[in-house]
């Protein structure tokens, strides 16, 4: 590999990563992908992956692929399934993750500074000391700021706080052309490095907003006769409280499906099966004046949930992926929808699922009295053929959702096609004419976002003026073609436990396991942690070949459960590892030299006994 070659020789310190299985980990995201479709539509392999300490080393690595016109991906937690971190062609993967240092918090002045890799979680916990909090996060509290900067920006505590942006004092980005530039919300450029996915620059550290800690968490639950009460509920009530200094934190919707499954997974009937509202406030004041609300709307035939069920929905709300142990797969589509027509898209979504032999379930959270930002879900199993089947449903439906009025949320390389639903040409051509300015070499991110990269007939596929006409004819058929697929393939089945092989297809890829892997920070090496050890027993159980330094990689862990503890789906993890660890010991033998070590550097670790002591 030539470029590797190259790259080492001028890399000096800088960490690079390039064996063939650490390769595989940075080739894709949470989103479960057939290996058939990547190796035919693109070169989902980087050549190699790169850890800079600095960000001079950020530019040097950008002024090496700028002279070899090499592709340079940014990747944080990659805990956003469009593949917005997904090589199309190969090229380098700046890891980002390394940088999760918190630089500084102003008490007084009610900020925070952080590094771009820095984990929303940990930021809340050292600004709780201080009596401050988070304004807003997203749905994982284990992802980057970074990485939400770039793809998200709405979540929990949005209706009340806004957008992200909103939140942001100041950053620092590295533009494509190697320019480091503080920018604050003054700046023209600044919303240009908001929810654009890494195309222009890379974000490096951030200065955000706290806010105090709430007197408490104030949680209510609402049942509704059907989902178009219910959001004709949220359109009043939204209208009403938002903008004001009683708004609540958070308005979310969770339809019946939803609610069924978490009865499934709780093996228990605490939710009625039926359309809900969660609500939640910060003080008992803004409670109260949501009951004396709900008096009024008594006449409309509102039901509320009891205080128990309330509070566990909002105790799981950082936990969205746990349904997938139902699955063990899951496929989801993300848009911004208008209020006014949410009723009416989640009823066609469940139809087209009913056509496919699929429950769709949707969660709402809503962005204010005119929008909400609707993820409608549905379990599958990425090892049956009728995946591929199911793979064009999750477009399906967010066409169904831009035919009334919706944007996709986001576009990364899934959603690319979609681009003119989110910007209209006007600001499309505006940010085409940045991406010159700002990386003129073409090198960040390149075959997404603007447009799809793919090779062959994907070229052709995902160009818009081919991609929406074909949508919208699969949607007319797809009655036809739903319920000839569900005959021949039969409907998708919930699993009711999880085996050793299942557990291992149904790990969601969160990285919620690399934030308090206490290996990990000792080695910088995302093979030490659940995620990369259930990489390995996947590749194990397939019968693909092991090297004795890959399977090292496994004995690399204190058993401190952490990553059981902190598992979106539950999974019973120590067990796997010990059941992991015999086999490869069986292999390859146990590598004493290896653990002595790496116990050496635990010890000598600062930064893992600082997690210790504040677990």
């Amino acid at each position: 590999m030539k470029i590797l070659d190259e790259f080492k020789r001028m890399a000096g310190d800088l960490k690079v990563i390039d064996g063939a299985a650490d390769r595989a980990m940075y080739s894709q995201d949470i989103g479960d992908l057939p290996p058939v479709m990547t190796r035919v539509l693109f070169r989902t392999m980087p050549d190699f992956a790169v850890q800079p300490a600095t960000v001079e080393e950020v530019r040097k690595v950008l002024a090496f692929a700028r002279e070899r016109k090499v592709a340079v991906i940014p990747r944080g937690a990659a805990s956003w399934g469009f593949g917005g971190v997904v090589p199309t062609g190969g090229g380098i993967v700046i890891d980002l993750s390394p940088f999760r240092r918190i630089l500084a918090l102003d008490a007084a002045g009610k900020t925070v500074t952080v590094e771009a890799g820095a984990r929303w979680g940990d930021i809340d916990i050292m600004a709780r000391k201080e009596g401050l909090c988070l304004q807003t996060y997203p749905s994982s509290k284990f992802s980057t700021v970074g990485g939400w900067i770039a793809t998200g920006g709405y979540g929990i505590n949005s209706f009340r706080y806004g957008h992200l942006s909103k939140q942001i004092v100041s950053m620092k980005v590295v533009t494509g052309a190697g320019e480091v530039r503080e920018l604050s919300p003054a700046d023209r450029d600044f919303g240009h490095f908001l929810g654009t996915e890494g195309e222009f620059g890379i974000v490096m550290e951030a200065t955000l907003r706290l806010r105090d800690v709430p007197a408490g968490s104030f949680p209510r639950l609402v049942y509704f006769a059907s989902e178009s009460s219910a959001f004709a509920f949220i359109g009043r009530y939204a209208s009403e409280v938002s903008g004001t200094p009683s708004a609540p934190n958070v308005i979310r919707f969770l339809d019946s499906n939803h609610l069924g499954d978490v009865n499934r997974i709780t093996r228990t009937d605490i939710f009625r099966k039926g359309a809900a509202v969660l609500v939640e406030f910060g003080s008992p004041e803004d409670e109260r004046r949501f009951s004396d609300y709900l008096s009024r709307e008594d006449a409309r035939g509102i039901e509320e949930a009891p205080p128990y069920a309330a509070s566990f929905l909002w105790n799981e709300r950082l936990f969205g992926m746990k349904t997938k142990r139902l699955g063990p797969s899951i496929l989801a589509s993300e848009v911004i929808i208008p209020v006014a027509n949410a009723a009416a898209f989640i009823a066609k979504a469940r139809k087209l699922g009913g056509y496919f032999g699929v429950e769709v379930c949707t969660d709402s959270y809503i962005i204010d009295g005119q929008k909400a930002l609707v993820m409608s879900t549905f379990l599958c199993d990425s090892r049956t053929r009728r995946y591929y089947i199911n793979l064009p449903l999750v477009t399906m439906i967010t066409k169904a959702a831009v035919l009334r009025g919706a944007e996709p949320y986001g576009l990364g390389l899934w959603n690319a096609a979609f681009v003119h639903d989110l910007y209209d040409g006007a600001r499309l051509r505006q940010l085409v004419a940045f991406k010159a300015q700002a990386d003129p070499a073409g090198i960040l991110n390149p075959g997404k976002f603007f447009r799809v990269g793919a090779r062959g007939v994907g070229s052709l596929v995902f160009r818009p003026a081919v991609f929406g006409p074909a949508m919208r004819l699969m949607l007319l058929l797809a009655p036809v073609t739903g319920r000839l697929a569900t005959a021949v393939l039969g409907k998708e089945k919930k699993l009711d436990s999880l085996d050793y092989e299942l557990s291992m297809h149904a790990c969601a890829k969160c990285g919620n396991c690399v934030a308090v892997c206490p290996a990990y920070l000792v080695t910088q090496n995302e093979a030490v942690t659940a995620k990369g050890k259930i990489a390995l027993a996947k590749r194990l159980l397939a019968g693909e070949p092991v090297t004795r330094e890959e399977a090292v990689n496994a004995f690399m862990c204190m058993h401190c459960k952490g990553c059981q503890e902190i598992c979106q789906t539950n999974l019973e993890l120590m067990e796997l590892w010990d059941a992991l660890e015999k086999r490869l010991k069986d292999q390859f033998g146990w590598p004493e030299d290896e653990i002595a070590e790496y116990l050496k550097k635990v010890d000598a670790s600062r930064q893992y006994w600082d997690m210790v002591e504040h677990r």
